[in-house]
C-alpha cells in the first residue's frame, strides 16, 4: 500500500499524513488510531520493536496470477473472523473433515465426472433440487449437507468489490465465507459451490465466480456448473422442455427458476452444454446491462413484516450448522466458556444457547421451509 493509497482510505491529505509520520518524532495517537482502525490492527502494533506476524492476507483469484491484494477494512475483518473461527475449531474440536474428496481433475470430462461424484458424496439428490420451492430453499439444503461433512459455511457482508466469497482450506477444519452483500440467494448458491471447489482443491483465497482470469477459477467454475446442473439432470429439471437456442432474458429467467441457480450461472451452463448457442452468455449480459443491470445482484436480504427476525435465526444464518454442531457440545462440557467463545468468534453469550438449541431442533422436514435472514 502506497502513502497515496493510505491517504485515500483515511480521507487525509497526503501532506498532512507525511507531516505526521515523517516530520514529527512520534505521530499523534489520533492519527495512529485512524490508521490502526483502517488496517484492522491494535494501536500497540505501531510501538513494537518488530512488526507483528500478520495472517490476514489471502491470494486474490480474480487476477491473472493470484497474489495478495489490498482489501477494505471490512473485508480484512471478515477474513480475521473466519480465521479465528478456524483456529478455535482446530484447537478444540475432535471431529474433522478429513475424508473429503480431492479435486485434482483438469480435463473437461474428468471435471464433469468428479463434480457428479462429489455431489453424490454430499448427498444432494435430483429430488432435493427438483422439489425445493425456490433457490433460497435449495441453497439452505446444500449448505446443510455440505456442513454435515465437516465444512464450516459462514455468512458475512463485505464490499462486493473485494469478491463474492472466500475459502480457508484446511485438511480438518475448512471454512467457506459467502458474501451476503448484494448477492441473491441463487447467486450465493453458485458462490458456495465455487468455494467448495477451492476447499476440495486445498486452495485458500478470495474470489468471484464470474471473474475467471486464471486456470484455477475456470476449473472451480466448471465444477460448480457441473455440480449444480449435472448433464444427466438437466432434462428432468427443465421438465423435458426445450428452451430456445438463442434465449432472451425471459428464457434465462425461466431456466434459472427451474434449476434453482442464478441466471448468469444458468446461461453459462446451458451454453457450455450446447443447449444454448455459443455466445448466449455475452448476449444475455448485453441485454441485462441495457435493462438496468445483472438481476443476480440485489440488496434485498429478507422479507417479513418489518419486524426484526429472531436472533437464533440470524445467528444460524451467520454461523451455520457446523458451528453449532461443534461448539454447542464443547460449551456444554465446559471445554470452552461463553466469554472465550465470544472473544474467538464474536457470538455473544446472550445468544449462544438460543442459537444452539434452535439449530439442534431443526429436523429435515423443518429444513424444507426454513427461512433464514441475514443480520
Amino acid at each position: 500500500m502506497s502513502m497515496r493509497d493510505l491517504c485515500k482510505r483515511l480521507q487525509m491529505d497526503i501532506a498532512d499524513l507525511r507531516s505526521e509520520v515523517e516530520d514529527k518524532p512520534e505521530p499523534g495517537l489520533g492519527v495512529i488510531g485512524k490508521i490502526a482502525r483502517e488496517l484492522s490492527l491494535p494501536k500497540f502494533a505501531f510501538f513494537m520493536s518488530r512488526p507483528p506476524e500478520l495472517n490476514g492476507a489471502l491470494p486474490d483469484f480474480r487476477s491473472d496470477d493470484p497474489n495478495e491484494t489490498q482489501k477494505s477494512r471490512q473485508t480484512v475483518e471478515v477474513i480475521q473472523f473466519a480465521q479465528s473461527v478456524q483456529r478455535t475449531a482446530i484447537a478444540l474440536a475432535d471431529a474433522s473433515a478429513n475424508d473429503l474428496p480431492r479435486f485434482a481433475a483438469t480435463a473437461v470430462l474428468d471435471i464433469e465426472s468428479f463434480a457428479l461424484s462429489a455431489r453424490k458424496y454430499f448427498g444432494i439428490t435430483l429430488e432435493d433440487q427438483r422439489d425445493a420451492k425456490d433457490a433460497k430453499a435449495f441453497y439452505t439444503l446444500c449448505r446443510k449437507k455440505i456442513e454435515d461433512k465437516g465444512i464450516y459455511v459462514l455468512h458475512a457482508s463485505f464490499p462486493s468489490e473485494d469478491g463474492s466469497g472466500l475459502c480457508l482450506a484446511h485438511p480438518e477444519s475448512p471454512v467457506i465465507v459467502v458474501n451476503t452483500k448484494n448477492q441473491t440467494r441463487a447467486r450465493r448458491l453458485f458462490t458456495l459451490i465455487h468455494e467448495l471447489a477451492h476447499v476440495l482443491m486445498g486452495k485458500s483465497g478470495i474470489s468471484d465466480p464470474f471473474v475467471r482470469k486464471n486456470a484455477v477459477e475456470r476449473r472451480c467454475n466448471h465444477f460448480a456448473g457441473a455440480f449444480l446442473a449435472p448433464k444427466t439432470f438437466i432434462r428432468s429439471l427443465l421438465k423435458n422442455a426445450t428452451p430456445s437456442k438463442h434465449p432472451d432474458t425471459d428464457d434465462v429467467a425461466w431456466v434459472s427458476r427451474r434449476l434453482k441457480i442464478s441466471q448468469e450461472a444458468s446461461v453459462l451452463r446451458l451454453e457450455q452444454l450446447g443447449i444454448f448457442a455459443e455466445g448466449s452468455h455475452s448476449a444475455w449480459l448485453a441485454m441485462v446491462k441495457s435493462r438496468g443491470g445483472n438481476p443476480d445482484y440485489s440488496e434485498k436480504g429478507g422479507g417479513g413484516n418489518g419486524e426484526p427476525p429472531p436472533q437464533e435465526k440470524t445467528k444460524l444464518a451467520k454461523y451455520g450448522f457446523r458451528f453449532a454442531q461443534v461448539f454447542s457440545p464443547l460449551l456444554a462440557r465446559g471445554e470452552i466458556d461463553p466469554i472465550h467463545l465470544y472473544r474467538a468468534t464474536g457470538l455473544k453469550p446472550a445468544y449462544q444457547k438460543a442459537y444452539f438449541d434452535y439449530a439442534k431442533s431443526l429436523t429435515s422436514d423443518k429444513l424444507q421451509d426454513l427461512d433464514l435472514d441475514d443480520e
